[in-house]
């Protein structure tokens, strides 16, 4: 007999928890004479930094003479979209090789090193270019957006392989380019 009271009351207790439960989670309550619009509710839209990059797919550079620099086509870069976290960050632009040197056409034939492959300080709308190297080791800066500005690009960064006579194969000579753009400055 005892058993069966206990569990009656557990069975009587529980809707009433449960009751009590949701009384506690509601949050701004207030009762209204209506029509009321004296309720308030605060919105935050948290924006990261951002841009948006548009950098060449591929570069092709046609050899014709391997004890010559060959300079590939003008490429075109374009950042848009910046969101910076104030009007004096600036955003970078640098590439990397992800590795030491291209892959040649066929096994252990020669090729060019990463760092063969250099680059103008173009001209740029609202950001001012740098020269350099490309480097498997590290980002080499190409350009920096000026402080302030919702875009930047160039029409006219030109990529140069250096010469390279001891190359002797003939045939595709790859190399994978990994781009980074950042924020700088506070």
């Amino acid at each position: 007999m005892l058993h069966l009271f206990l569990r009656n009351t557990v069975r009587a207790a529980f809707p009433v928890a449960l009751i009590a439960f949701a009384a506690t989670t509601a949050q701004a309550q207030t009762t209204v004479t209506l029509p009321d619009t004296s309720q308030t509710t605060l919105l935050t839209a948290t924006v990261s930094e951002q841009a948006r990059i548009v950098v060449p797919a591929s570069m092709a550079f046609s050899v014709a003479n391997v004890a010559s620099s060959t300079a590939a086509s003008a490429a075109t870069v374009t950042v848009d979209r910046i969101v910076l976290s104030s009007a004096t960050k600036q955003l970078k632009i640098s590439v990397q090789a992800a590795a030491a040197s291209f892959t040649p056409p066929s096994v252990g034939a020669t090729t060019w090193a990463a760092s063969d492959v250099t680059w103008n300080a173009a001209s740029w709308t609202r950001a001012t270019g740098a020269s350099g190297a490309l480097s498997a080791v590290s980002f080499t800066q190409i350009a920096t957006c000026d402080a302030g500005v919702a875009d930047c690009s160039t029409t006219d960064l030109i990529f140069t392989l250096g010469a390279k006579p001891t190359v002797t194969r003939s045939g595709a000579h790859t190399l994978v380019v990994t781009w980074k753009v950042e924020s700088i400055g506070s």
